[in-house]
């Protein structure tokens, strides 16, 4: 048989998916949606034109660096899973302190990282603070908004209060089973398509109301309509379900908050997956529920975990599908949060 491009296997295996309905749930006040079991193609895409598309199409952004992206990869999720509806709020994990008086990361440390305007240079903006924690990130929050300054340990302890309630078993998604939600049936940059421009739509980005509020703080990533009335009209963190869901129903998968994955961090584990393989062979590459988390040496240095999905500091170019990025386990801050994966028990 022909081998097909990945393109090409990938529009054929998406398509049922992108025109499903879904299935939606509620356990322990969190709201699931259902997501089938399937394949997709797991990495940055190189449309017509490659990178050079992707800058043509991204202007008046700062130029984006896929090189931890690719190759990209035909990726199975064997099993079906529940993924929360949201990024879990301010009220939902203030539940979670509530009954086990639990101290977050940054509370019994240093703080977490916020973000202090006043500083000149951008990179100063943003620093640690014992002021900075989940109850007080500096700006305003309510029960509805994501909560942030939370660690990755933060998250895990979220989920094990969880799975100790003896319903199911809950858990951060793999950074693959993330991207597989996240596109919602999808080959394009973002779960909508293409256009950076309907960003404003569907997630929190850095836009005109971080400008106006903060000039230059967005210049700096020389991000798109930024005059007065323009972009999204959220300076910080935004409610959760305040702009479009994917085609699966799922809201903020790009921006708002950075979203934790139980994955650790590798640069080149998408290499990986085709060390020793054939250059004629490397389509029938298929990756069934994958997910890393060995030591390497640069796990000497922290433990890296994944984040996904951008948040409100970034560029529409910054939120897409495929970008993944890293924090240590221990650190928290402004722009970083999470939402939990319930198990399906296997038949």
């Amino acid at each position: 048989m022909k081998l097909l491009n990945l393109l090409s296997v990938f529009a054929l295996l998406s398509w049922p998916a992108l025109t499903r309905s879904y299935d939606v749930v509620e356990h322990n006040n969190i709201i699931f949606v259902l997501i089938d079991s399937g394949e997709y193609v797991r990495g940055f895409l190189h449309e017509k034109g490659g990178i050079e598309n992707f800058d043509r199409a991204h202007q008046f952004s700062n130029r984006q660096e896929t090189m931890f992206e690719k190759p990209p990869h035909r990726v199975y999720i064997s099993n079906p899973f529940q993924l929360s509806q949201t990024e879990i709020t301010v009220g939902q994990f203030k539940t979670f302190i509530n009954e086990t008086k639990y101290v977050t990361d940054a509370e019994k440390s240093d703080g977490a990282l916020g973000f202090f305007p006043e500083k000149k240079n951008y990179v100063d903006k943003f620093q640690q603070s014992k002021t900075i924690s989940w109850k007080n990130p500096g700006f305003k929050q309510t029960d509805s908004h994501p909560v942030v300054c939370v660690s990755w340990n933060d998250a895990q302890s979220f989920c094990r209060w969880l799975t100790a309630k003896g319903d199911a078993i809950y858990r951060l998604p793999t950074e693959a089973e993330w991207e597989y939600a996240c596109r919602a049936g999808t080959n394009t940059w973002y779960s909508w398509g293409s256009d950076p421009n309907d960003a404003y739509q569907y997630g929190n980005v850095a836009d005109a109301s971080l400008e106006a509020a903060y000039p230059n703080m967005t210049r700096f990533q020389r991000a798109i309509r930024l005059q007065k009335g323009e972009g999204d009209g959220v300076v910080f963190t935004s409610k959760v379900k305040s702009f479009k869901p994917n085609a699966w129903g799922l809201f903020d998968m790009h921006g708002n908050v950075w979203e934790l994955c139980q994955d650790r961090w590798s640069e080149s584990i998408y290499e990986e997956y085709f060390k020793g393989v054939a250059w004629n062979k490397k389509n029938e590459v298929l990756i069934t529920d994958p997910i890393f988390l060995k030591k390497t040496d640069l796990h000497i240095f922290g433990d890296w975990r994944v984040m996904r999905g951008g948040a409100w500091t970034c560029a529409p170019a910054g939120v897409r599908s495929t970008i993944r990025t890293f924090t240590d386990a221990k650190d928290s801050s402004v722009y970083t949060g999470f939402r939990v994966l319930r198990e399906i028990p296997k038949n």
